[in-house]
């Protein structure tokens, strides 16, 4: 059968993907638990035939754009614009003279009730974490990368997690897990686990933390391993490559830029004024 064209979109007999498998050329792919993050690349003027994921999965626009033709009609996505696609949900795509790269945050075990199409507000910056996440991965990353696609979920709207029993309240349902971030920080275990030992599937897992800590657990791991620094920092002589390797960053640069995001100092600016 041949392909036809609808309004300047390639569409054919759609075609069905598997998880973590996307037209293109593939430029990066992480696993976290039931989350699949990948990064992909397309040449100016692609046409990407009509096809459908087995899994819901949202599409984040880091460079160039395209225009989507899908079940509901037809949006054009740029640098920056977060798109959803449900399950089993029918699209087709053009990119434009720019091509374009995406990255796919793809979600197994949910069933999120929400319209195809352009995602707005805050859980355009929880993707766009994702992506920077995703470009700087390490040991702790997998559950940073958990928490957050969690977050994404919980905001854009109904997420059902298959086979989560319902809810508990208690403050105290998150008491092992905080003991288990505090002592480990640098390798935390996975957002499932903590979540069980708490009663609770990972979305709503990532609702009670937030709703009791007031920020993520990625933010939490995060802010936990920036203090590991500062005290290595200022007790060890220690040099800051090494220091980066111990506490489980990708790398010297990688704990520079969340060192410097936290507190506005470098590791070496830092380690100078605690020795003035």
């Amino acid at each position: 059968m041949h392909a036809s064209r609808t309004r300047g979109i390639e569409t054919a007999p759609a075609a069905a993907l598997h998880r973590g498998e996307y037209f293109g050329t593939a430029a990066g792919a992480r696993s976290a638990g039931a989350v699949t993050l990948t990064l992909t690349d397309y040449a100016p003027g692609t046409l990407v035939p009509s096809h459908a994921h087995a899994h819901p999965y949202f599409c984040y626009v880091s460079a160039g754009g395209f225009e989507e033709l899908g079940e509901r009609g037809s949006y054009v996505a740029t640098r920056g614009t977060l798109v959803f696609h449900p399950a089993a949900e029918t699209h087709s795509d053009e990119f434009g003279e720019a091509g374009g790269r995406c990255f796919n945050i793809e979600v197994g075990g949910v069933d999120l009730a929400r319209d195809p199409g352009v995602v707005r507000g805050a859980a355009v910056r929880y993707a766009a974490e994702l992506y920077r996440e995703m470009r700087a991965w390490d040991a702790a990353s997998a559950v940073v990368a958990e928490a957050l696609t969690a977050a994404l979920i919980a905001r854009v709207g109904s997420g059902a997690e298959r086979g989560a029993t319902a809810p508990r309240e208690a403050r105290g349902d998150l008491t092992r897990a905080i003991e288990r971030l505090r002592a480990d920080p640098c390798h935390p275990p996975p957002l499932a686990l903590l979540a069980a030992e708490a009663g609770l599937g990972t979305i709503s897992f990532a609702r009670a933390f937030r709703r009791q800590f007031g920020c993520g657990v990625g933010a939490y791991v995060r802010t936990e391993r920036v203090e590991m620094a500062k005290r290595a920092l200022a007790e060890s002589n220690e040099t800051v490559s090494t220091i980066a390797a111990d506490l489980g960053f990708a790398d010297q640069a990688h704990l520079t830029r969340v060192f410097r995001d936290a507190t506005g100092w470098t590791p070496a600016a830092f380690r100078r004024a605690m020795v003035a």
